[in-house]
Formats: structure tokens, sequence, C-alpha cells
């Protein structure tokens, strides 16, 4: 291969140049010449070769930081206890040689579940021939904390990352469960795709169920929009994500805010109330009329 083959590809995993430094080892050969023989052999394009190896790039680089910080704190609690080697080092050495092993069977396993579910979801689609491939037509949610900026202010390095760790755990299972799927969380914010309104609207409700009902978090607020979306390396585009986002920033302390497609496809639905607020005008967007909506009790409960 080329020196530039190599130096393309080594940049789309994220890595940096590092000029003449003795950097590299036969592994690192040997991974850039499959995905050359991959370009070679005609089973994709150079372009499409380069998406996924960033793609691949950026998931696993994430991937590694946060198990990582992870281990790190359990290898400084293991030496604070006495039960360690009495050197960090040593003591994340062997952790690390009892650990990725199995991690790393794990993480095959979890891709190939995740590969499986996200073909899956093409397969509903339905006549992709219709469409672009990757549009569709779905509902993006957006929860954010309340004032989780002045919050963050007052607590210490450990609390800060304790209460994003909670806040995050607690999205992941409640959309997990609800039948959604996270999209990204950035700190305080989490984005989740649903196939329908009533699906993400659930999620919505449980999601203000979960997280303003719990002391140790602070209150939160969710925004919900409908409509033709495109996903693109693990994210998504359009109006949809965009209002989605607006109608949080519009939303109080534990309030799910929809916009007009949502609630209309949710009119008839029994398990949730609707009310319609004033207009607000969103940059962008235009006039917009918001939609507060709760989940009505259940008929045997108001008796």
């Amino acid at each position: 291969m080329t020196v530039e083959e190599a130096r393309e590809y080594w940049r789309s995993l994220g890595y940096p140049d590092v000029g003449d430094a003795v950097a590299f080892t036969d592994e690192d050969v040997e991974a850039l010449r499959t995905v050359v023989d991959l370009v070679r052999s005609g089973a994709i394009d150079r372009a499409t070769a380069r998406r996924m190896v960033r793609a691949l790039g950026r998931m696993t680089g994430r991937l590694a930081e946060w198990h990582v910080e992870t281990l790190v704190e359990l290898v400084q609690r293991a030496e604070d206890s006495g039960e360690g080697t009495g050197s960090r080092l040593t003591s994340a050495y062997r952790l690390g040689e009892r650990l990725l092993p199995d991690f790393e069977r794990l993480l095959v396993y979890a891709w190939r579940r995740k590969l499986a579910a996200a073909a899956g979801r093409l397969v509903a689609l339905g006549d992709v021939g219709a469409a672009p491939l990757l549009s569709a037509s779905a509902s993006v949610g957006f929860a954010d904390l309340v004032s989780f900026t002045r919050l963050s202010r007052g607590l210490t390095e450990k609390a800060l990352g304790e209460l994003v760790e909670s806040f995050e755990a607690t999205t992941n299972d409640v959309i997990a469960a609800g039948g959604g799927r996270v999209v990204k969380t950035l700190g305080d914010e989490v984005v989740f795709l649903a196939g329908s309104a009533r699906t993400a609207m659930a999620i919505g409700c449980d999601l203000v169920a979960a997280i303003g009902e719990n002391p140790e978090l602070p209150d939160v607020r969710v925004g919900i929009a409908t409509g033709p979306v495109v996903a693109r390396l693990g994210d998504v585009f359009g109006t949809p994500a965009n209002l989605a986002a607006r109608l949080t920033a519009l939303a109080g302390r534990n309030d799910v805010l929809t916009d007009g497609e949502t609630a209309a496809a949710l009119s008839d639905d029994p398990d949730f109330a609707l009310r319609a607020l004033a207009p607000a005008e969103i940059r962008g967007l235009g006039a917009v009329t918001p939609f507060r909506v709760s989940r009505r009790a259940p008929a045997h409960a108001s008796k």
C-alpha cells in the first residue's frame, strides 16, 4: 500500500500524524492491509471504507476512554483500601490482563447484536426503493437536566462525574426498555429515536418519572418531534431533530412538549393528555404551536 493510503485510514481512525517516529507495529500494518484489500477486491469503495473506518474509530475511541476512566476509579479504590499491589500502575496492568480478553469477546458480541438490530430497523422501513435508504419518518426526543450549568459549579469533580453517570445510566435504561434507541449523549442531554410517536411519548413520560422523581438528580425537561429524518454515522438529522431541541428549551421542569405532528398521532390515544400552548416563534422554523403532554392516570386509579 502507498504511504498516502496508510495515512488516510490512520487519520480516519482518529490518530495523529507521527512523522518519522517509530510508532507502528505489525498489527497496525495488518489492520490497514485488511481495509485496503477490501477496497481493491471491489467489496466496498474507498469512500465507503473511509466512512466505516471513521465511524469505528469514533465509537471505539469513546468506548476506550469510558472504560479507562471506569477502571482508573476501580484501581484507585483498591489502592486506597489496601487491596491493591501498592502500585497503581501494577494494579492497573494486572486488572487489564484479567479483563481485556473477556471484554474483547463481549465487544464483538455486542457489535454483532447491534448490527442485527440496526438491520432489523432498516427492514422495518419496508420498500426502501421508495425513499433514500437511511431516510424514514420517526420521532426524535431530547431530554436535558434543568439548571445543570449552575448546579455543576457547586459540585466537586467526583460528584459531577457521579451525577452525569447516573443520568446516562437512567436514560439509557428507560429508552432501551421503552423500545427506543439512544442516538447520543452530550453531558446533561440525551438524544433518542423511536419508530412511532406513541413509543417516543411513552419514553418521554417515563424519563420524567424516573428522573424528575429521583431526589439524587435535577429535574428534567423533554422535547419530542416527528417527521422525516436522515440517519448518518450513528447520528440523526432533519427538522424533527432541530424542533425537538427547541421544544426542550421551551419546556418547564418535568414537562414534555411536542409538536403538532406528534400531537395529531396521539390525539385518539387514551393513555396521553394533550394541551395546546400559545404559539412560539422558533428561530429557523417560524411559528410553532407546542403541546404539553402527560400520561393519564389509569381509570381505576381515579375511583
